[in-house]
C-alpha cells in the first residue's frame, strides 16, 4: 500500500475517555463580524472539575482551536503562560478558578468547509456539530462540557438587519444584539446568524400555558414556501407533548433556511439551522416525499430539545445516545401522522440497501464506535438508522407504556447532564425491572447478524416446530404469525431470541401453517428460511402485515432478476394481478409493484457486475410491460384526476401509484402519455415523475422536456437540485454530458446541494459512471475537496469503499484511484480514514 506523505494521523479511542480537568460556569462571546474579518472576543469561567481523576490536581489547560489569529489573551487581568500548538492553545500553571479572556480573528468569508462560522449567500451563519467551534474561538471543544453562553453579535445593519443566536433575545436594536441562553450547553450547540432575511412568525402555546414565538427566516423570495414549515414545526410540538409528554422551555424557537450547509440540518437550542432543501415547499416546487421529508426533518431537529441538548453525550462515541433515539422519535412522528405501513416499508428498504452495505464494508463500525480519526466520518447509517433499530427493539420488548416509563425515568435523572448509552439502557431496564445486559451488545458489535429458522411440522401430534439458530446470541425479538391454508391467523406475537440454538413448538395445529418470521422488521437483521415459492406467492396475498407482503414479494423480483428460471414467472403475476385489483392501499399496491433498486441488488452478488444487473433489471421491467401493460394504462387513467393538491396517505398514495404506471409504461413507449402529464401537471411528484422518464432516454420529447423545465424553474434552487440530478442519473448521461452540466450557469462546485446533485447522482449511474474515466474524474473530483470542503469529499470518497467486490478490471481501476488519493500530500483527516480503511487488507 502506498503511504502517505504526511505523519499519519492518529485514532482517538472511546476507551481512553476522561473527564475534562477543567469545567466552565459561564461563557461570554462578542462577536464583532465584518465583510473581510471577524473579531471574536470572549470571556470565559473556568473552575476545576470537582471529579477530576487526576492524582494531583490539574494546573494547565488545553483548549481547541484551529486556523485562528490570536490577537490578545488574558487571564485573570495578567498574561498567562501559554503556548499556540497546530490544535489549540495550551494554558500553564492555571489556578482552581479563573477568567480567561481571548479575542481572536477569524476569516469566515473564505471558510469554504462550511463548519464554524461561514458565510452563505452573503449571510453569515454557523455550524459548530461536532468540532467547528474551535474554529470560532479557543475552547474546551467537547460535548461533555457545558456552559450558559451570552452572546453579541454587532454588524452593519444594513446588509444584516437580523441578528440571531440561542436563547433568549435580551436586547436588540441596529447593528447591536444581545442574546442569553440560560439552559447549560456544550459548544457544539452553539449558533450564529446574520443576515437579511425574510420571516414568518406564528406562536404555540404549550400545556402549562407558556407561549413560545415560532419564527422561521429565510431569503426574501422564498417567504411564501415555508408556511407547511410551520405547521410542520407546531404538529412536532403538538406530538411530542401528547407522545411523550414533553413540552418546550425557552421563549423563542427559531429555524433559518441557509443554502451552503453540509447536512440536513443541526438542532442548535433555540436556533435550529437547516439546509433550504429540508425548509422550503410548496406544492409546485416540491414531491410528496419531499414534504414529508420536511415534516420528519423539522421533527427530529426539535426533538433533540429534549433528546440531545437537555440531555446530551458525554463523548462522541456515544453520538447515537441522541441520534439514534432522536430517529425512532421522528419516524413515530411520521407513522402516527401518515401511512405507518409505508413509512415501515421504506424505512426498511433503505436499511437494508444502505445501512446493511455499511455493515459489510471497511467502514464497519458498531452503534456505539470504539475509535475514530475524524468524528463527521461517523455521522453514518449505522449510527443513525441501524441506532435507530435498537430503540425499537428496546420498545418492543417494553411495549409504549413500558418505553415512556423509561424515557420518564431517563428525564428525571439526566436532564442538564451529558451522559452515555449504558445511562440511557439502565433507565430503561431500572423503570421495568427488565435486563437489558446482553442487549447492549447491539451496541458494541459491528456487522449484520444472521439468523436461520428451519421448521417442522408433526401431523400425528400436530405440533409445528421453529429452530431458531445464530452464530452469535443476540437478544432480540422475533415478531411472527402462522396462517391456515384459507389466509386466516392462526398464532401471532413476538418471540425473544437470546440463545445461539431455541426451538420453539405451536401446538394444536390441524394442518401445516404458513409462517411469516420478522413481521414488521422486528429486528435489523438478516434472515434466511426455506419457504416455498408458493408460500412466498400465499403471503404476498394473505398476510396482515404490510411489511411482510411487500418484502416477500421483494424476494420474488430478486430471484425473477437474478435467475428468471427459478421461480414460476406467471404464477407470481398472477398474484401481483390479484393484488393490483383487490388492495385498496395504494402506497402499498406502488411498494409492490416497486423492483429492488441496482444499489439493493449489488448487495446480494458475491461479485458486483453492474452492467449485468443493469440488463437483467431492464429486462424484467420489459416483461413486467408485456403482461400489464392494458391494466397498467387503466389503473394510470382512473387516478389520472385533477383532485385539489393534499398530503393524506389516500392521496400520496394514489399520486404513488398513478406515477409507477407511468414508469412503465413510458417504458414500454407511451412517451406520448408522459408529455401529455408533464405539460399538464400541477404538482411537482406529478411534474417530476414526467420528467425523468422523458430524459432518461433519447427520444423526440427530451430536448424541448429540458428546456421546458429549466424556463419554468431557473429561480428555484431546490428544483434546479432536481433538474440536475435526475440528468445525472439518466441512462443517456455520459461523463461528458457531467462535464458540461458542470459548466451550466447555475453549476456553483462550493455549494453542497448543487455539487451532490451532480456528482453524487452520477456515481449511481451504474452504467456510465463504472469506467476508468468517471473512476478519475471522481478522484478528481475528491482532490478538489480535500481543501475546500473534506467533509463532502470524505462522502464521495466512501463510493470506493466496496471495491473489493466489483469484477477483476474494476476492482483495479477503483484500487488505483485509492492509492492515488491516499498517496496525496496534505491528505485531510476526512478522507484518509475513509481511503485507509478501504485499502486496508481484509
Amino acid at each position: 500500500m502506498l503511504k502517505n506523505k504526511t505523519t499519519e494521523p492518529q485514532p482517538i479511542y472511546r476507551k481512553d475517555y476522561k473527564p475534562s480537568a477543567y469545567l466552565i460556569h459561564t461563557t461570554e462571546l462578542h462577536f464583532q463580524l465584518e465583510e473581510n474579518e471577524t473579531i471574536v472576543s470572549s470571556k470565559i469561567d473556568f473552575y476545576q472539575n470537582p471529579k477530576w481523576q487526576g492524582a494531583t490536581p490539574p494546573n494547565q489547560l488545553f483548549l481547541n482551536g484551529i486556523d485562528l489569529e490570536l490577537i490578545t489573551i488574558s487571564l485573570d487581568g495578567a498574561t498567562p503562560d501559554y503556548e499556540i500548538t497546530p490544535e489549540g492553545l495550551l494554558l500553564h500553571n492555571t489556578p482552581a478558578h479563573f477568567i480567561l479572556q481571548i479575542k481572536t480573528r477569524i476569516h469566515p468569508e473564505t471558510n469554504t468547509s462550511l463548519n464554524g462560522l461561514y458565510r452563505s449567500s452573503g449571510n453569515f451563519c454557523t455550524q459548530c456539530e461536532a468540532h467547528g467551534f474551535r474554529q470560532i474561538t479557543y475552547y474546551l471543544d467537547r460535548p461533555d462540557v457545558l456552559s450558559v453562553f451570552t452572546t453579541h453579535i454587532e454588524a452593519d445593519h444594513k446588509p444584516y438587519p437580523i441578528l440571531l443566536s440561542n436563547g433568549n433575545p435580551v436586547t436588540q436594536s441596529n447593528g447591536r444584539a444581545t442574546w442569553h441562553d440560560p439552559t447549560p450547553k456544550p459548544c457544539y450547540l452553539f449558533a450564529l446568524v446574520a443576515g437579511d432575511f425574510a420571516v414568518l412568525e406564528d406562536t404555540w402555546t404549550t400545556p402549562t400555558g407558556k407561549q413560545v414565538a415560532l419564527k422561521i427566516y429565510v431569503e426574501a423570495h422564498n417567504i411564501n414556501k415555508t408556511q407547511f414549515a410551520m405547521e410542520a414545526l407546531k404538529r412536532a410540538f403538538k406530538w411530542d407533548e401528547v407522545r411523550f409528554g414533553l413540552a418546550y422551555d425557552l421563549d423563542i424557537y427559531m429555524i433559518v433556511a441557509v443554502d451552503d450547509f453540509n447536512m440536513g440540518a443541526m438542532e442548535n437550542k433555540g436556533l435550529n439551522i437547516f439546509n433550504s432543501a429540508c425548509v422550503l415547499a410548496d406544492s409546485k416546487t416540491a414531491t410528496d416525499a419531499d414534504f414529508i421529508n420536511i415534516e420528519a426533518i423539522i421533527g427530529h431537529e426539535y426533538f433533540h430539545n429534549w433528546t440531545g441538548n437537555r440531555i446530551t453525550c458525554r463523548d462522541w462515541f456515544q453520538l447515537s445516545l441522541k441520534e439514534g433515539l432522536t430517529v425512532f422519535r421522528d419516524q413515530e412522528f411520521t407513522a402516527d401522522l401518515h401511512a405507518r405501513s409505508i413509512k415501515r416499508i421504506e424505512d426498511v428498504n433503505a436499511l437494508r440497501t444502505l445501512q446493511f452495505a455499511e455493515d459489510a464494508g471497511p467502514m464497519a463500525h458498531p452503534v456505539r464506535p470504539e475509535h475514530y480519526i475524524e468524528m463527521n466520518n461517523f455521522y453514518t447509517l449505522t449510527v443513525y438508522e441501524k441506532g435507530a433499530e435498537v430503540i425499537r427493539m428496546i420498545h418492543t420488548f417494553l411495549g409504549e407504556t413500558g418505553f415512556q416509563k423509561g424515557m420518564l425515568l431517563y428525564f428525571e435523572r439526566f436532564d442538564g447532564q451529558a451522559v452515555t448509552i449504558d445511562d440511557f439502557v439502565s433507565a430503561m431496564s431500572d423503570a421495568n425491572n427488565f435486563d437489558f445486559t446482553q442487549f447492549k451488545h447491539w451496541y458494541s458489535q459491528s456487522g449484520t447478524p444472521e439468523i436461520n429458522i428451519s421448521t417442522h411440522y408433526d401431523p400425528d401430534h400436530k405440533t409445528y416446530t421453529a429452530t431458531v439458530t445464530q452464530k452469535f446470541a443476540h437478544f432480540l425479538p422475533l415478531a411472527f404469525a402462522l396462517f391456515d391454508p384459507s389466509g386466516t391467523e392462526l398464532q401471532s406475537g413476538v418471540l425473544t431470541l437470546k440463545d445461539q440454538t431455541q426451538s420453539f413448538v405451536f401446538d394444536n395445529l390441524p394442518s401445516e401453517p404458513t409462517p411469516s418470521w420478522l413481521r414488521g422488521f422486528s429486528a435489523p437483521i438478516k434472515l434466511t428460511q426455506a419457504l416455498s415459492f408458493e408460500q412466498k406467492i400465499f403471503l404476498v396475498k394473505h398476510e396482515t402485515d404490510s411489511f411482510s407482503r411487500w418484502d416477500n414479494a421483494q424476494n420474488l423480483w430478486l430471484s425473477l432478476i437474478m435467475d428468471a428460471d427459478s421461480i414460476d414467472t406467471p404464477a407470481f403475476f398472477d398474484a401481483l394481478e390479484f393484488m393490483l385489483t383487490n388492495t385498496q392501499d395504494k402506497s402499498l399496491i406502488c411498494a409492490l409493484l416497486t423492483l429492488p433498486s441496482e444499489r439493493s441488488l449489488h448487495n446480494h452478488q458475491a461479485t458486483i457486475d453492474v452492467f449485468a444487473i443493469h440488463h437483467k433489471r431492464e429486462q424484467v421491467i420489459q416483461t413486467i410491460i408485456q403482461r400489464f401493460n392494458p391494466l397498467l394504462l387503466e389503473i394510470y387513467h382512473t387516478l389520472n384526476t385533477t383532485q385539489p393538491y393534499d398530503i393524506t396517505p389516500e392521496s400520496v398514495g394514489c399520486r404513488a401509484l398513478k406515477n409507477i404506471c407511468l414508469f412503465y409504461l413510458a417504458k414500454g413507449g407511451e412517451l406520448t402519455l408522459a408529455h401529455k402529464q408533464f405539460n399538464s401537471a400541477t404538482c411537482m411528484s406529478d411534474k417530476l415523475a414526467a420528467f425523468k422518464v422523458l430524459i432518461d432516454t433519447d427520444n423526440t420529447y427530451r430536448t424541448q422536456t429540458l428546456a421546458d423545465f429549466y424556463q419554468e424553474f431557473k429561480d428555484d434552487t431546490q428544483v434546479m437540485d432536481k433538474y440536475f440530478a435526475t440528468q445525472a442519473l439518466s441512462q443517456v448521461c455520459t461523463l461528458d454530458k457531467i462535464t458540461t452540466l458542470m459548466q451550466h450557469e447555475l453549476f456553483c462546485f462550493n455549494t453542497p446541494n448543487r455539487l451532490r446533485s451532480v456528482v453524487n447522482s452520477f456515481t449511481h449511474n451504474s452504467i456510465n459512471f463504472h469506467h476508468s474515466a468517471g473512476y478519475q474524474f471522481l478522484t478528481n473530483i475528491i482532490l478538489k475537496l480535500n481543501t475546500l470542503n473534506p467533509q463532502i469529499g470524505a462522502r464521495l470518497v466512501a463510493t470506493y469503499n466496496h471495491w473489493r467486490r466489483f469484477t477483476p478490471e474494476l476492482q483495479a481501476l477503483q484500487k488505483q484511484q485509492l492509492e492515488t488519493i491516499l498517496a496525496t500530500k496534505d491528505l485531510s483527516k476526512d478522507i484518509f480514514e475513509i481511503v485507509q480503511a478501504a485499502l486496508k487488507e481484509g
